[in-house]
């Protein structure tokens, strides 16, 4: 009999190619190790089952995304770029110079934290919790492809929302100075600031060649030397003090008393604020909020084309960190782990994980939102403009341009079906902490029906040795009766 259960081979054994593919390709629930050793299909644990499937096809899915966006966009994103070049021009038409070489600093120290987050997590995971004695130990090297990929994917997206966010905060900064400025020369004109506001030496004031007999009669200047005497103050152009010490009545003049003697003439030859002329600041405001428009534009075509790998990004930042976190707790309940997931057995590689994960999710909510908040304060600088200028005609202007700002904000989504902000942020956070309670409280439930089927199961193997005990009682009774019965002689 033994000869012939040794002469039979299970079929199973036949399908071992077949049954490590299809659990690779995560097609079948059965645990690995069971079939490997004793040739055997026995069921694995569902929901870890159907956790581990869902997030591993979800990570080449994001990858997938990215790649195609990115064949998708590359007509596209070359537009984006020039259409940036040329807001940069009209921005220098208007006294704005944007610095572009903190862009390049801030992508080299993205690639470096790239690098060092990606070769933290593989080399870690790869020495304390793969068996790297086994050559199938180096597949584990190609699940950071994804990751990878779809982290060089959003600096592109994260850089290029930094820039527009420059772009807005340079022409709130342009508004704000201009309300400065006019705000130091009311003060000027009001008597309280001894210094007035600074000239503009690449356009000297124009002073008109009718009122020179007037310039030389009160401070004997010439209409040739006022602007530079205007900046450099030398004493040609100062007016004579008076010689005597003495009033109009002969009284003496106490020198305690004397009043300052006024600014030179020259000094209130200054440049009249630019909020102080409607008509002539009317056109930059104009020029401004076109830029702004053009901007909210680009920023729109760039969330659109980043739509689909931002959702994936989501999507799959949600799913990483809930699943990480519930698999550290069945890590600390030494439970079975998907090797997807072997991370979680370490608390330090799972803070690394975890980290380089929710950091790409949240600075770039982050960053939309600041980038959105920033549009939306032109318009706030622009009513400062109206407010310090108490002009009518400026009121008028700042008003039919604050309604097109209206109408041109600009907000970042994911394929519209949520919002990147702070609103968001805490949306999802709140949603981590509700499934992973539910995860939790599932696996307390599967563990304490699995002890209780083993108490069952125990219960019926002690029942069933009392009953054979009792059994061989009765049997050893019975004989020990027959026996006496057949030795005791007959009376």
């Amino acid at each position: 009999m033994a000869q012939a259960e040794n002469a039979v081979q299970p079929l199973l054994r036949q399908f071992h190619q077949l049954f490590f593919i299809s659990k690779i390709a995560g097609i079948l629930p059965q645990d690995l190790e069971k079939f490997r050793s004793r040739n055997l299909l026995e069921r694995s644990r569902t929901l870890t089952f159907v956790i581990g499937l869902f997030l591993t096809y979800i990570g080449l899915i994001m990858m997938a995304s990215d790649q195609l966006t990115a064949l998708r966009n590359q007509g596209r994103i070359g537009e984006l770029y020039e259409r940036i070049r040329l807001v940069d021009e009209r921005l220098y038409k208007e006294g704005c110079v944007m610095d572009n070489s903190t862009i390049g600093r801030r992508i080299r120290i993205m690639l470096i934290m790239t690098v060092i987050f990606e070769l933290s997590i593989l080399v870690s995971t790869y020495v304390k919790l793969v068996d790297y004695s086994q050559w199938m130990s180096l597949l584990w090297i190609v699940s950071a492809i994804p990751t990878f990929i779809n982290t060089l994917d959003k600096i592109w997206f994260a850089v290029s929302l930094y820039a527009l966010k420059e772009r807005f905060e340079a022409i709130n900064a342009t508004l704000e100075e201009l309300v400065d400025m006019h705000e130091k020369h009311k003060l000027w004109l009001q008597g309280n600031q001894e210094v007035p506001p600074p000239l503009d030496s690449s356009q000297p004031p124009q002073y008109d060649s009718n009122l020179e007999y007037l310039y030389k009669e009160l401070g004997g200047m010439d209409i040739g030397f006022i602007g530079k005497s205007s900046v450099s103050g030398s004493g040609k152009n100062k007016v004579a003090p008076v010689a005597h010490s003495m009033n109009s009545f002969g009284e003496a003049i106490n020198a305690a008393s004397r009043k300052p003697p006024p600014p030179p003439l020259a000094t209130n030859m200054v440049h009249e604020s630019e909020l102080g002329n409607a008509a002539k600041v009317e056109e930059k405001l104009n020029n401004l909020c076109q830029v702004h428009d053009e901007i909210c534009e680009i920023g729109k075509a760039l969330n659109e084309l980043w739509s689909y790998p931002i959702l994936s990004l989501m999507a799959y930042g949600f799913l990483i960190f809930t699943a990480q976190l519930y698999f550290l707790y069945c890590a600390t309940q030494f439970q079975s782990i998907p090797s997807l997931f072997r991370s979680a057995k370490n608390p330090f590689i799972t803070v690394i994980a975890l980290s380089y994960t929710s950091g790409k999710c949240v600075y770039l909510i982050y960053l939309s939102w600041k980038t959105s908040q920033a549009s939306k304060r032109t318009g706030i600088s622009l009513h400062k403009c109206g407010v310090v200028a108490d002009d009518n005609l400026l009121y008028e202007i700042v008003n039919h341009l604050s309604l097109k700002l209206l109408n041109h904000s600009v907000d970042f989504s994911a394929c519209g079906f949520f919002t990147l902000d702070m609103e968001t942020l805490y949306g999802v956070s709140g949603g981590i902490t509700s499934y992973l309670i539910i995860l939790i409280q599932f696996n307390l439930a599967a563990q304490q029906a699995k002890e209780a089927i083993q108490t069952f199961n125990s219960l019926n193997d002690t029942a069933g040795l009392v009953g054979a005990a009792t059994d061989m009682d009765n049997i050893s009774s019975t004989l020990h009766d027959f026996v006496t019965t057949t030795m005791t002689p007959a009376g």
